[in-house]
């Protein structure tokens, strides 16, 4: 499933927030919200999420530059087109002064201005996740590398789990990851360990190790198959049917789950969460199957040195008894 673009589309002409929403949705590469104003869609921008916006320059209230001025105070890489009928040398060059992407003059028929205004959408969102994959690859190389630090250091399981969810949002920028294990006697992978954006989301949801409507998502699947599993578009996948609204209540756009320490008494599944939709690419969830195997191997270990421990203490016990 290709996700689509999500858009703010931000214009006080009424009739022509209709035509340009009609336009972009026909394409079924966007999702597009109106606003009638700067200050509307700012408020909207908090909870949509958003991947580009659109916005006329002569607005009542606040005009399209001071309305670029305040998006790029709080996000400095998403994609911004002026889209205008004012079409001032001064306006264009105030534009691009403040961080604007691209800038577009209205005006003539529908259906050329529009097509030239999805080419530029789609151009601005490419490059801003070319340029946002360049820098989350590096921040996953860390990644590895600090998990690999906590496996050498911490000897206790639901530690390291913690600490393996802590790196991967702190270092890897993820929005929240939690590692959970198969409960055989509930048929249930229950979480035990989590950091990010929770918010009370562990607590709303049941993931069952079964074949059957609870085990459907990507969690259960990866768990169920013993290999990882993607929903790029939580808002439009069938199978985050029922963890659908409180994923997107928390600004869960995309997921991605993967198995770790199959065949063993730890069994059981780490799922990553991105702010926006098509985050796991293939790069990406090569590493993040990497540091899984890398969480198995951790755990097995930990497992046969608790088994050696045991083997040993009931021969201290024997030879006790022996005596």
């Amino acid at each position: 499933m290709v996700p689509t673009i999500s858009v703010l589309y931000v214009d006080d002409e009424t009739a022509l927030l209709e035509i340009g929403k009609l336009y972009l949705e026909r394409t079924h590469e966007f999702s597009v919200t109106t606003a009638s104003s700067a200050t509307t869609a700012l408020r909207l921008m908090k909870t949509n999420g958003i991947q580009a916006i659109v916005s006329d320059y002569q607005m009542p209230g606040m005009d399209g530059i001071e309305f670029l001025k305040q998006v790029r105070a709080s996000d400095r890489h998403i994609p911004f087109i002026m889209f205008t009928g004012r079409g001032r040398e001064e306006i264009a060059v105030e534009a691009f002064e403040g961080g604007a992407d691209f800038y577009l003059q209205k005006g003539g028929s529908p259906n050329p201005q529009f097509a030239e205004l999805i080419h530029k959408i789609k151009a601005a969102v490419e490059h801003r996740h070319a340029v946002m994959q360049v820098s989350i690859l590096n921040r996953l190389y860390s990644t590895l590398s600090a998990t690999n630090k906590a496996i050498v250091r911490i000897h206790e399981k639901s530690e390291l789990l913690n600490e393996i969810c802590r790196i991967v949002v702190e270092n890897g920028g993820f929005t929240m990851a939690w590692a959970g294990i198969a409960n055989p006697k509930n048929h249930l992978i229950e979480p035990v360990a989590a950091s990010g954006r929770i918010e009370g989301y562990l607590n709303t949801i049941a993931i069952s190790t079964d074949d059957n409507p609870q085990g459907w998502g990507p969690t259960g699947t990866a768990y169920r198959e013993g290999t990882f599993n993607v929903c790029n578009d939580i808002e439009r996948d069938p199978k985050m049917a029922l963890w659908r609204k409180p994923a997107l209540e928390r600004g869960y756009r995309s997921l991605a789950a993967f198995p770790f320490a199959p065949d063993t008494g730890n069994a059981g599944v780490i799922t990553f969460y991105a702010s926006e939709p098509g985050f796991f690419t293939d790069r990406i969830i090569r590493l993040l199957e990497e540091q899984s195997e890398d969480i198995s191997f951790a755990l097995e270990t930990l497992d046969h040195e608790e088994q050696r421990l045991a083997a040993e203490q009931d021969l201290k016990n024997s030879e006790l008894r022996y005596r």
